[in-house]
């Protein structure tokens, strides 16, 4: 194969402490295409705060997220919308994909994991998962929001697809294994990403720019 996909997982194991600073001062003027399928039918409120996380991560680093809408799927025919028949939509640079627990499970996805992504060796990955039972578990037993935790997971895994392979730190928005004493003790809404992950995020948005998309809703 000429690509090797690595799977790289939020998971849950304690590291350490406290965040790097995102680059603030950039204007998001570097568009990024988003879709999201869902196939566990997250509400409406729930998915637009969590969106509204995402878009201010990385306003922080000169990136505007551009959103083309939700699609909600149908687990037992997979591709398929839940009205029964197949949309049109809009080509994104990048899905993220909110999988059920049967999803998880027959996918073999690594105990403790909320989400992970699909990493080429070379450029920009494209498709992004969150497992929605374990966000709103975890989130409950930290006493946070789960419309937070979620929006913060999708910012993780998107950055994943935007950085090289092993992009995860030991501290900061990357960090890669907390457990629920960590989210307990930090605002993961506070953290951002360092200076080299704005600029490798940027650099990849510029060699891979958003193709035309008709009818998206924004």
């Amino acid at each position: 194969m000429s690509k090797l996909v690595a799977w790289l997982m939020l998971t849950f194991v304690f590291v350490g402490a406290r965040p790097s600073s995102a680059d603030e001062g950039a204007a998001p003027d570097l568009p990024v295409t988003i879709q999201i399928h869902d196939y566990w039918h997250v509400s409406a409120a729930s998915l637009a705060r969590a969106r509204e996380i995402v878009t201010a991560a990385y306003a922080h680093i000169g990136v505007r997220t551009e959103w083309l809408g939700v699609v909600p799927q149908n687990e037992k025919h997979p591709g398929a919308t839940t009205h029964g028949s197949p949309l049109r939509v809009p080509l994104a640079q990048v899905t993220v994909i909110i999988l059920t627990p049967t999803m998880a499970a027959r996918g073999h996805v690594e105990e403790g994991a909320l989400g992970f992504a699909a990493v080429p060796v070379e450029g920009m990955g494209r498709i992004a998962y969150a497992i929605y039972d374990r966000v709103r578990d975890t989130a409950a037993r930290a006493a946070m929001s789960e419309d937070d935790l979620l929006g913060f997971v999708m910012t993780h895994e998107i950055a994943h697809l935007l950085l090289p392979p092993a992009s995860h730190t030991q501290t900061g928005l990357m960090r890669g294994h907390w457990n629920v004493r960590d989210l307990q003790q930090i605002d993961v809404l506070t953290l951002g990403f360092s200076p080299e992950e704005a600029s490798g995020i940027r650099g990849m948005l510029q060699r891979n720019p958003p193709m035309v998309a008709e009818n998206a809703d924004r």
